[in-house]
């Protein structure tokens, strides 16, 4: 029995250290599309592009191509295409000005800036499509009740089935000695013990293990028992064209919510709280804001469980975050040269992008302690889940 557990334990530990390299290759990809966006929409429009690099930070590998200089740095949290005439402190030689990125219209400057962001909707709609088709969907109206196998555990409070030890996708064979076939003998046993003890007896993996519970009161009606266990639903797969529609309808809603969150975020409350979270005074909520190491601990936790559709449903929400993010109408920011931008146009008048150099300075700060506050919570203070 030890061994199996050792076994099992072991297994589970592989499983989240792959989910966790499968979290950080995923983010690496994202960042390499982002940049990528942005890179080929200037060439495109034959705008000169210096540098085309992954990461930040001390550089670790460059090679150079034609004029371009393409390289890996020290720390892959993002990465950078160096477009002649973005940067107003650089001196462009007055061969290059006609292809300066200022020196085009603004129509396709606009194409380049956000052409970033739009690459993480289609990599996160890409994903969607491949659970909607390949993996599909649980459909909590559709419970599979002619098998006794588990689908889910209660988890808000600790119930009988998770102090017992059982396991989503147990299958039961008997419950205090009566043999079961479908959910509804389960149900019925469960139902006529409340508060009793019972053995219960399930195949995990071809192993037959006799588990112990002692029974509840159903929430419901206390006249009943409760277990706190609920059937494997069925799985439902869509076609390529409804997962197309469905995949772009959740990106979009997506966009809205991550735009509503960076307004609760950057409110005096919630950085206090953020602040009392890092530092240990209050205990971490599932709805606090999360760095990428939390993201990624909680990639690694659904891969060991097996879950690996919601794995991929946190991938997709990334990168429509990480978007979203990009178009914000602040500098440096892909949205802030876009708010610059579309200002030009509208009023006529050139900005001196040198005067915006402080505001830059101040988003920067802004989004470097809110990094170093969730980073702190995530390391100090991670979210405690049941079980």
């Amino acid at each position: 029995m030890g061994s199996r557990r050792g076994t099992t334990r072991d297994r589970e530990a592989a499983l989240r250290g792959l989910g966790i390299l499968v979290f950080i290759g995923a983010v690496l990809l994202a960042i390499g599309i982002h940049e990528l966006g942005h890179f080929a929409t200037a060439k495109w429009f034959k705008i000169k592009v210096d540098k085309f690099f992954i990461g930040f930070g001390p550089k670790l590998w460059s090679t150079r191509r034609g004029e371009t200089e393409y390289g890996v740095a020290a720390f892959p949290i993002g990465g950078y295409v160096k477009i002649a005439g973005m940067n107003p402190l650089e001196e462009v030689s007055p061969d290059d000005q006609p292809r300066t990125f200022k020196a085009k219209p603004a129509w396709q400057r606009a194409i380049v800036l956000v052409a970033g962001s739009v690459t993480h909707f289609i990599v996160a709609i890409i994903i969607l499509m491949f659970i909607f088709t390949i993996v599909g969907e649980t459909d909590i109206d559709s419970p599979t009740l002619e098998i006794a196998e588990v689908g889910s555990i209660e988890s808000d409070e600790p119930a009988p089935a998770e102090v017992a030890g059982i396991k989503a996708g147990d299958r039961v064979i008997a419950i205090a000695g009566q043999p079961v076939d479908e959910w509804s003998d389960v149900q019925q046993a469960i139902r006529t013990r409340p508060d009793q003890p019972i053995e219960i007896v399930v195949d995990r993996d071809g192993q037959r293990l006799t588990l112990r519970a002692t029974l509840g009161r159903s929430p419901r009606d206390p006249a009943n028992g409760f277990l706190g266990v609920s059937p494997e639903f069925a799985v439902v797969k869509r076609s390529a064209g409804e997962a197309a529609v469905e995949a772009t309808k959740d990106v979009g809603v997506g966009i809205k919510d991550s735009f509503l969150a960076f307004g609760k975020i950057f409110t005096p409350s919630t950085l206090s709280r953020l602040f009392q979270v890092a530092t240990g005074q209050e205990e971490r909520r599932p709805d606090d804001p999360a760095s990428i190491v939390g993201i990624g601990r909680s990639a690694g936790d659904l891969a060991g469980e097996g879950d690996w559709a919601t794995l991929f449903f946190v991938i997709a929400g990334f990168n429509v975050f990480i978007g979203m993010a990009n178009l914000l109408p602040l500098p440096p920011l892909d949205g802030g040269h876009l708010a610059v931008l579309a200002f030009e146009k509208v009023t006529r008048r050139e900005v001196d992008m040198r005067r915006l150099i402080p505001i830059t300075a101040m988003v920067l700060t802004a989004f470097g302690l809110l990094f170093v506050l969730v980073l702190s919570a995530d390391l100090f203070n991670p979210l405690k889940l049941p079980g």
